[in-house]
């Protein structure tokens, strides 16, 4: 029955957006290298003639004992009627050590990235933080808390409208997730970054997702996203809705919780 839902639900949405890990990653999850591979693609011809294209990857090595690090890579390619609509990419890069137990970790990370139709010519950051690990239950899932901050440089595709940015930033996050029987994990992330000198200048962003594997370590994704700028660039719009459905294969070892 479950499946029969989640196939519903996948195949009647339109993927529209940027493709979205929220899953929340740990030392000794998925032991020794690992990764994924994840895509989707939206084609229309006729009244409508449109092609969208979502590629996401990772790959991480975890010691299974004190760290784990990971790459993340995503594309996104839209276009409508011989008119380029959606051109963004991002890299991102970090490390999560614990502290005295798997219940604490610090992190640190670095992530590139740029976005055409954010007018983002170039946003470069680096961070770090402490994240707690406060619920860890074979019935309830795992939640954590994260806080921190990182330095964001932004450049502009119109410097001259949107001048460059240097900013420091906090970092707060609730992030959760939990597994139903073997084939089905749900999670849930929120995020809340305001500029540190000005809290009225924020970012914030909350999404949810439900992966169900399908064959092996072939399976389905459904994500939907709500993201706020409070100050985006000139006559760039303050929010953004995502809604995306694609599909994946993981390499290396499952994860075991």
């Amino acid at each position: 029955m479950f499946k029969y839902l989640f196939f519903t639900v996948l195949l009647t949405a339109t993927p529209l957006f940027a493709v979205i890990n929220i899953s929340p990653n740990e030392v000794g999850l998925r032991p020794g290298i690992a990764g994924y591979i994840q895509a989707s693609a939206n084609n229309q011809r006729g009244n409508t003639n449109k092609d969208e294209y979502k590629f996401k990857s990772r790959i991480s090595y975890d010691n299974n004992r004190s760290y784990v690090t990971w790459l993340d890579f995503n594309y996104d390619y839209g276009i409508a009627r011989s008119v380029i609509n959606e051109n963004k990419a991002y890299a991102h890069y970090r490390f999560l050590h614990t502290i005295y137990d798997t219940n604490w970790n610090w992190e640190l990370f670095v992530q590139n990235e740029g976005d055409d139709f954010r007018n983002i010519q170039r946003r470069l950051l680096g961070g770090s933080g402490v994240r707690w690990r406060f619920l860890k239950s074979h019935s309830y899932g795992r939640m954590y808390l994260g806080v921190g901050g990182y330095y964001e440089y932004i450049n502009y595709t119109s410097p001259k409208i949107d001048p460059i940015e240097k900013n420091g930033r906090v970092n707060l996050y609730l992030s959760y997730t939990n597994k139903f029987g073997k084939d089905a994990r749900v999670s849930f992330a929120s995020y809340y970054q305001p500029k540190a000198d000005d809290f009225k200048d924020y970012y914030s962003y909350t999404g949810a997702s439900v992966l169900l594997y399908i064959y092996g370590a072939i399976y389905l994704k459904a994500s939907l996203s709500f993201s706020s700028d409070s100050h985006p660039a000139m006559g760039v719009k303050n929010d953004d809705f995502q809604h995306t459905s694609s599909i994946g294969w993981k390499f290396g070892a499952k994860s075991n919780r």
